[in-house]
């Protein structure tokens, strides 16, 4: 069980969400899956460390217990995994997704548009230009 904090307003764009209690390699892209209805998330997983309680836990904001399952989302991945509340716990299943799968899968959820289409179009360029590599042999 993870108890679920909003972000920041620094963090709200971006494609990482804080943990506090993890064994992952620093920056490592996680899949996250809601288990009461199977709602996904790729993001990069970040820890939290000394400066960011120390920035976070001032008031109004709701204190970060150390020893509790934190999960630090904006609002963007709280809504792809089911319009999840904060400052409640849920069953939440975390991973490793390091491969080229999930490094493609952070882009094209990544709260920003700009990061989402970049992704794409890098996508329709690899598969035009295997078409056209295709072609030029055939030909």
């Amino acid at each position: 069980m993870y108890k679920i904090l909003a972000a920041t307003r620094d963090d709200m764009n971006e494609g990482w969400v804080w943990f506090s209690k993890h064994t992952f390699l620093p920056r490592s892209i996680v899949k996250i899956e809601n288990n009461s209805n199977n709602f996904v998330i790729y993001c990069e997983a970040l820890k939290i460390d000394a400066n960011f309680l120390r920035e976070y836990n001032q008031k109004p904001r709701i204190h970060i217990d150390e020893n509790e399952q934190t999960i630090i989302m904006n609002d963007w991945y709280r809504q792809h995994l089911g319009n999840i509340s904060t400052q409640k716990s849920y069953d939440l299943k975390v991973s490793e997704a390091n491969g080229p799968y999930g490094k493609f899968r952070v882009c094209i959820g990544h709260p920003q548009v700009i990061v989402r289409l970049a992704a794409w179009l890098a996508l329709i360029s690899v598969g035009l230009g295997i078409i056209s590599i295709g072609l030029a042999v055939w030909i």
